[in-house]
């Protein structure tokens, strides 16, 4: 299915998390996305509340990340920074799980985990990062079945960052074909190209996570790094 700029653009959530974006950057973000009609703006949670104000009475939703890249901060930290991004403007937070726990076999430390952050998240959208292509196929399984049990409203290809690999088709039609109907897909990793974003939303992603969200709507091709 062919979609327009305009459609393909209120799928996207325009993302600036790199460890260099500065307060400039992050204001240009957030004027990209009214400008070009984006779904949502994503940035580090000391960001949030920067975004929020720029944000302000626009269509544009400040989305926001914890446990990110790596999974690694134990689960009351976890909850914190969930807790904290909401309270600072975030709308919707994606969370990274503890990809070591699922691998070690740790599935009720992890599920603990999962619950407890969706709970944080209150009334916001909450979306776990499943960093899919770092996972075998019992793995993908297990970590789908968990988040999805665990309240999430997304389950995420993967962070775009580490381990999680490129978004994919296939891995777009896994996680399309285990949602329930009250749980969205998201795809997000190495999207640069409109090609690359209807094909995803053709396999049955609902949003894109993406650097290049300018480059994909203007049909040309990004060189972000997520």
């Amino acid at each position: 299915m062919d979609r327009t700029p305009d459609e393909i653009a209120s799928t996207i959530q325009h993302t600036e998390v790199g460890p260099t974006a500065d307060r400039d950057r992050i204001i240009e973000l957030c004027d990209e996305c009214v400008e070009y009609g984006f779904d949502g703006a994503m940035v580090l949670p000391c960001w949030v509340s920067l975004a929020r104000e720029r944000l302000d009475g626009t269509d544009v939703t400040v989305c926001s990340a914890a446990g990110f890249p790596m999974g690694g901060d134990n689960r009351i930290a976890k909850a914190a920074a969930v807790r904290d991004a909401v309270a600072a403007g975030a709308e919707e937070v994606d969370v990274m799980p503890n990809i070591g726990y699922l691998k070690s076999g740790m599935d009720e430390k992890l599920r603990e985990e999962m619950e407890l952050v969706v709970e944080a998240s209150g009334d916001a959208v909450c979306k776990a990062m499943l960093e899919l292509g770092a996972l075998d196929e019992a793995e993908s399984e297990r970590i789908t079945e968990l988040a999805i049990e665990a309240g999430f409203d997304y389950i995420k290809t993967s962070s775009g960052w580490g381990e999680g690999g490129k978004a994919t088709v296939e891995r777009v039609e896994f996680l399309a074909e285990r949602a329930p109907e009250h749980v969205g897909v998201k795809a997000s990793g190495g999207i640069r190209t409109l090609d690359d974003a209807n094909e995803l939303l053709d396999a049955g992603a609902e949003l894109l996570g993406s650097s290049s969200g300018v480059a994909i709507v203007e049909g040309g091709r990004g060189d972000g790094e997520y």
